[in-house]
């Protein structure tokens, strides 16, 4: 989104502020830059942007410490740095704020799945995510069903996995950034028959869907969405040559 002279008018106003060691325009400068105005962000506002999120988490604002964890996780505007993110994600797991208890302990839970530059932890990702799944947040849904999925921590269990893809997909409207990675899974179970009958005009539907919320996630600069996009692509691709095929035969 490009700043408009109005917004342009509100940093100088901020800026001032934060001179003043204003706490709430630190976080309101940082945040806007962050969530509204990413490409505007030089490597000069980006060090501020640490430095309001840091001063603002000494004087005990938790959600500038998940913001400072999803800025070293995600690597946009300063170097990625997993530890840091970790660090800074535990923190803010404390948080009043039950919403960024559950960003947090899902964010965490991705670093234990992943090994961001940590070992593997399954047994801590599961419990990670299980925080936030029993609040019925569709991200944690969809990790949890992946876990019983591969049989990570816990028994392999595929149609279990595929109970947990089809609550997540209940707790999303397409709109929302994990509808793209639960659409693919409930997509890839449909076609492969994993948990459920064979069923590719499911598999056609849901992959579909899943491409249109990945090149979305790619507009918005989500910096995992591209590597997952050729792989929805050939699953749909199969999906669409089996319709074709099944039409054919039916004619």
């Amino acid at each position: 989104m490009k700043m408009s002279n109005k917004d342009k008018y509100r940093i100088k106003v901020l800026e001032k502020k934060i001179a003043s060691d204003d706490l709430e325009a630190m976080m309101e400068y940082a945040e806007l830059y962050h969530g509204k105005f990413p490409e505007e962000v030089t490597p000069a506002i980006a060090k501020k942007m640490v430095t309001c999120y840091e001063t603002c988490l000494e004087a005990g604002n938790l959600t500038a410490a998940l913001n400072l964890g999803a800025m070293y996780y995600e690597g946009n505007f300063i170097p990625r740095d997993f530890r840091k993110a970790i660090k800074y994600y535990e923190q803010a797991t404390a948080s009043d704020d039950e919403e960024i208890q559950i960003r947090a302990w899902n964010n965490l839970g991705y670093c234990y799945y992943y090994g961001r530059d940590i070992p593997v932890d399954n047994e801590k990702a599961f419990n990670c995510y299980m925080r936030a799944a029993v609040r019925r947040d569709a991200n944690a849904l969809y990790k949890i069903g992946d876990m019983y999925r591969y049989g990570r921590y816990v028994a392999k269990d595929e149609q279990l996995a595929l109970i947990f893809y089809r609550q997540a997909q209940c707790e999303v409207y397409e709109t929302y950034p994990e509808y793209a990675d639960i659409a693919k899974r409930i997509g890839e179970c449909a076609l492969y028959g994993i948990g459920m009958e064979k069923d590719v005009h499911l598999a056609l539907e849901m992959l579909a869907r899943s491409e249109i919320a990945t090149y979305k996630k790619i507009k918005e600069r989500d910096p995992f969405a591209a590597s997952l996009l050729p792989k929805i692509q050939r699953m749909l691709n199969e999906a669409r040559a089996e319709v074709e095929r099944d039409l054919r035969l039916k004619q």
